[in-house]
This record gives structure tokens, sequence and C-alpha cells, in this order.
């Protein structure tokens, strides 16, 4: 698979900020918002990235993570909300 250098550039964003913006992309590359969605949506295809309304988030792969192993993330939130949730 090719991947042009603004290609590269945009997986390396969504990789470091975990989501990216169409008008962020634009100002940053100096290209039209249509051009960036293009691009997202062609990185979209390939399942490098995941589309949002305005951007594209880079896929965390927790929906292939074993039960245990979703289960300790944020279990401390977690606990919060449902504490939260029996006092009503």
């Amino acid at each position: 698979m090719f991947l042009s250098p603004r290609h590269a550039e945009i997986i390396q964003m969504a990789k470091d900020n975990g989501r990216v913006l169409v008008d962020d992309l634009a100002t940053h590359f100096s290209v039209t918002p249509q051009t960036i969605r293009k691009d997202l949506n062609d990185l979209c295809d390939q399942r490098l990235l995941t589309r949002i309304h305005g951007g594209a988030l880079f896929p965390s792969g927790i929906e292939n993570m074993e039960y245990e192993a979703r289960r300790k993330i944020a279990a401390d939130e977690k606990e919060a909300i449902g504490r939260a949730a029996a006092r009503l």
C-alpha cells in the first residue's frame, strides 16, 4: 500500500493526538477542507483511520481487546459513575 507523504503525516498526527480535524489539517497543509476530506475518506477506506464528523480517529483497537483488559480501562471512573448512579 502506497501512502503519500501527506497521508503518512495525517496518520502520524492521528496516532499522536488520537484524532485529527478537517479544518486543522487543511490549515496545516495549506489545502482546502475538501482535499482533506478526500484524504481522510481514502485513509478510512484502507482502514487506517475511522471517520467521525469533522475529522477522523486513529483506531484504538479496543474492540479487539479481551474483556478483562477492557474492564480495567478507566476502572476508577467507571466505579465513581456507578456510585453516583446508585445514589439517584
